[in-house]
């Protein structure tokens, strides 16, 4: 076996469990650092896999909504954080954003010309409201060619080829174009300096063939045409649910816990300042040189 990125054989098991896939492992690469499950699901097992998503994310102890209203007011306050993390990057701009679903953050770029692609069409529907250009079900459907800014939200590491989708994006883009995603770090403090043997159980999933962190994000940027412009370590989760994951075992939080630490921005300060976060931003712009 090769590493998926790179090719290198320099490759060790990382993990021996993913979720939901009997005999799964996961791996990781020396030379890139790219962590990757195995097996990795085929497109037509994706396709299958996907119709029934919410029954999937049921199964792993995550609420999923009564609505795509419902869906798109709990989406707002992410969004709104998240707005403010990569705010700079967002004024008065043609933007595209993969993966809108119902255009939470969509909704908050006021200045800018927005267009929306989303595979579920009862979300893409819904974000018409909330966009003044555009709908797309899929990015094959996109023919424009002069969007400044492309982003995506924990959609990255949901895809197969990202060289390729990569390469797709860039033509998507004008010769000054950056693209904004967001994704799972694999240097995740649960994994990486608590070594938590549940978390890593249940964030090791088939719907993430691909775990990223800075030197692997390089990577295929590079190979795709672009140029990193900044990288920002953010943590979404704070020490309550870190706790949690201690005492609990599982995912879903406590309530107890998150009592008590209500305040701990210098706990998610510090994992930021350590580049030990469970998130990364990474701001890539087309190289033309």
């Amino acid at each position: 076996m090769n590493c998926r990125n790179c090719k290198s054989d320099k490759i060790k098991v990382f993990h021996n469990k993913v979720w939901s896939v009997e005999n799964g492992k996961v791996y990781r690469c020396s030379d890139c650092e790219l962590v990757f499950i195995d097996p990795m699901m085929s497109e037509n097992e994706e396709r299958e896999f996907y119709k029934n998503y919410n029954e999937h994310v049921k199964k792993r102890g995550v609420i999923v909504e009564n609505s795509v209203e419902e869906f798109h007011e709990k989406s707002k306050s992410v969004a709104n954080e998240r707005l403010k993390v990569v705010n700079k990057f967002f004024k008065n701009k043609k933007v595209l954003e993969i993966g809108s679903s119902t255009g939470a953050f969509l909704s908050l770029l006021d200045d800018c010309h927005t267009h929306a692609c989303e595979l579920a069409i009862d979300n893409l529907e819904y974000s018409k409201q909330f966009i003044n250009g555009k709908a797309y079900n899929s990015i094959d459907e996109v023919k424009e060619n002069d969007f400044e800014v492309i982003c995506m939200y924990h959609v990255f590491e949901h895809i197969r080829n990202p060289i390729g989708f990569l390469n797709t994006c860039k033509s998507l883009l004008n010769m000054n174009g950056y693209i904004v995603i967001e994704v799972p770090h694999s240097n995740d403090p649960l994994i990486t300096l608590f070594d938590c043997e549940e978390f890593k159980n249940f964030v090791f999933q088939p719907m993430h063939p691909m775990v990223y962190n800075e030197k692997s994000l390089d990577y295929v940027f590079d190979k795709s045409g672009f140029r990193k412009e900044e990288v920002i370590y953010y943590q979404r989760y704070g020490l309550d649910n870190h706790l949690s994951w201690f005492k609990n075992k599982k995912s879903g939080g406590d309530a107890v816990l998150k009592e008590l630490f209500s305040d701990n921005n210098k706990y998610k300060n510090k994992l930021q300042d350590i580049k030990q976060t469970d998130t990364i931003f990474y701001i890539a712009k087309v190289n033309n040189v």
